[in-house]
């Protein structure tokens, strides 16, 4: 049986123009990490005018659910520049900046309900009768509000008004 899943709406950014990579790095590690989320970098490529990055973090929410935020961006035409900052020479990069956030919300992340029919059964009344409203109404929002969240954290370091 495959594992039950909820995928929340990918959600993007574009962003051309200065920005500090190292920061946007760990900007995202913090907020994952201030958020009780264990942190999973994936890749992270640095070529020579063009970078990738992936990362994950899992948080379990109940024994039942556990809410998955998968990060991947690219970063494309980098150039590093000077900028004066608070007075002082701060280097940064500049360049085009594709960001995809996408949200999973895991059910029985645990496989506590195992593979016979019985149990099966026993997964299905459990998620439509019992777990139902609470799906819709509390967990697919918190998971959806967290996101827009790390999106707003990461457009504070961008320094882009969020909208």
């Amino acid at each position: 049986m495959a594992e039950p899943k909820n995928q929340m709406p990918t959600l993007y950014l574009k962003h051309r123009g200065m920005f500090s990579q190292s920061g946007i790095v760990q900007s995202i590690q913090h907020w994952f990490t201030e958020n009780s989320y264990r942190f999973h970098p994936n890749k992270y490529k640095l070529k020579s005018n063009e970078s990738e990055y992936e990362a994950y973090g899992e948080r379990d929410i109940h024994e039942y659910v556990k809410f998955k935020i998968a990060i991947h961006a690219w970063i494309r035409d980098i150039s590093e520049v000077e900028v004066v900052k608070d007075g002082e020479k701060v280097k940064m990069q500049e360049g085009a900046i594709n960001l995809e956030m996408e949200g999973v919300i895991l059910y029985d992340p645990n496989k506590r309900f195992g593979n016979s029919k019985f149990m099966e059964w026993l997964h299905n009344f459990y998620q439509t009768y019992i777990v139902r409203q609470t799906m819709a109404e509390v967990w697919e929002d918190d998971l959806f509000l967290k996101m827009n969240e790390l999106m707003g954290t990461i457009k504070k370091e961008l320094s882009i008004e969020a909208a």
